[in-house]
């Protein structure tokens, strides 16, 4: 395996013969698709327009979709990747009821938006946190690569903890909303707890009611079947833990063949094309399928821009998903009956009792441990104040003293 000089510069782990993101003065060159980024988190894309339209009509508000940037995006002459402006943000002023009860109402919409669109990888080490210059709350990813995935939980996002047997502590500390602790408090209150379950709520009420306009939107945004979507079959950690000892599954032919000349392995799939795909020359204008027999990975479906982004899941985002979000911040210290102006949450001690804006009672276990991780750890490594993540993170779990955490985090293999 080679390793090659790492200019001060680079960011992020090598993909696809050797390319690395790099930081350019103002600007973060990617040397991938930005296609994605560009349709999620600029103004200018045909989605947001989409968005800022339907919001603008809707009983929802304009204002609702404060919490996304609006970054400037541009594709690279070459065709192959792209730039965009390194997001400027202020830290968010020292907690108190109003910025508390802002954050939480970002984070509510942030979880449902992007459970909704079907975003993953947004471990802490991928969010922005900060202040925009109108004064809102911005809460959103750097990068975007793995999207439309057809989600029935938030915990697909990353930004609550995925319960999972072996890697259950990892999904904890990467949970991307750990960033917003600092201003939530640990644990958080009731009333917080209620008002960023509304907001997650009213986010998905709001997508459905106009998903057929903005499936249309994302069916006409040029490049769109051409995209590549990242498709991850494990975490950075493993490959880095194979070039020292075997790991299970076994290294299909492709990630052996990436990881001897250096890169991280990357594979990706494009909308309505069958198959996980990877580069085979350094031009990336050429590109192979995995096997589609054998023992090899298997595809989920990704959302239908041509059925409106529906799908039965939805309504499982809707119900076991808050039940989900309530159980990840679930703590002792809450009992009794919580009223918000549409949603009512009874802490009992054994179970949660949620009643709907509509009049739909649901109710379950309190402990949802099969289901999803708490988001209160001891330590604080994912808590920084900062709008965007230190370059190098430390945690300190407990009193085993000071381990560094790895810089990414990605969805168990499927």
């Amino acid at each position: 395996m080679t390793d090659a000089p790492v200019s001060r510069d680079a960011l992020g782990d090598s993909h696809n013969f050797g390319r690395r993101v790099t930081r350019k003065g103002d600007f973060v060159e990617k040397p991938r698709t930005v296609f994605w980024e560009e349709l999620l988190l600029s103004a200018k894309s045909p989605l947001r327009r989409a968005l800022a339209e339907a919001a603008a009509r809707d009983p929802i508000g304009k204002d609702a979709l404060g919490f996304l940037p609006d970054l400037a995006v541009t594709t690279l002459p070459s065709g192959i990747g792209g730039r965009v402006r390194r997001i400027e943000l202020a830290p968010l002023p020292a907690p108190s009821g109003r910025v508390t009860g802002g954050v939480a109402v970002a984070a509510g919409r942030a979880i449902a938006f992007f459970s909704w669109f079907g975003v993953a990888d947004l471990h802490w080490e991928n969010l922005a946190l900060g202040q925009a210059p109108d004064g809102g709350v911005v809460f959103a990813p750097l990068d975007v690569e793995l999207v439309l995935g057809d989600f029935a939980l938030p915990t697909e996002t990353n930004l609550l903890p995925a319960a999972d047997p072996e890697l259950g502590e990892v999904y904890r500390h990467a949970a991307g909303i750990r960033r917003v602790l600092p201003w939530l408090g640990k644990p958080v209150r009731a009333e917080t707890v209620l008002a960023l379950a509304t907001a997650y709520l009213e986010m998905l009420a709001f997508l459905d009611r106009h998903a057929t306009a903005l499936a249309e939107a994302v069916r006409r945004a040029p490049g769109f079947r051409r995209a590549p979507i990242r498709v991850s079959l494990r975490g950075t950690e493993e490959y880095v833990r194979a070039r020292s000892e075997p790991v299970f599954p076994p290294l299909l032919d492709a990630e052996t063949e990436q990881l001897m000349r250096g890169d991280v392995p990357y594979f990706f799939r494009t909308y309505g094309r069958p198959g996980i795909r990877y580069y085979t020359a350094p031009s990336l204008r050429r590109s192979d399928a995995l096997p589609s027999r054998g023992d090899v990975p298997r595809l989920p479906p990704l959302l239908s821009v041509e059925r409106g982004l529906r799908s039965p899941s939805r309504r499982r985002l809707r119900t076991e998903g808050l039940l989900a979000l309530l159980a990840a911040f679930d703590d002792r210290a809450l009992d009794g009956t919580h009223v918000a102006p549409a949603l009512r949450v009874a802490f009992r001690p054994r179970s949660l009792v949620v009643t709907l804006p509509n009049g739909e009672r649901l109710s379950s276990a309190r402990n949802l441990r099969a289901f999803v991780g708490s988001v209160y750890l001891p330590c604080e490594c994912g808590e920084v104040r900062t709008p965007l993540v230190p370059a190098v993170t430390r945690c300190v779990p407990g009193r085993k003293g000071r381990a560094r955490l790895r810089r990414r985090y990605s969805p168990r293999p499927s």
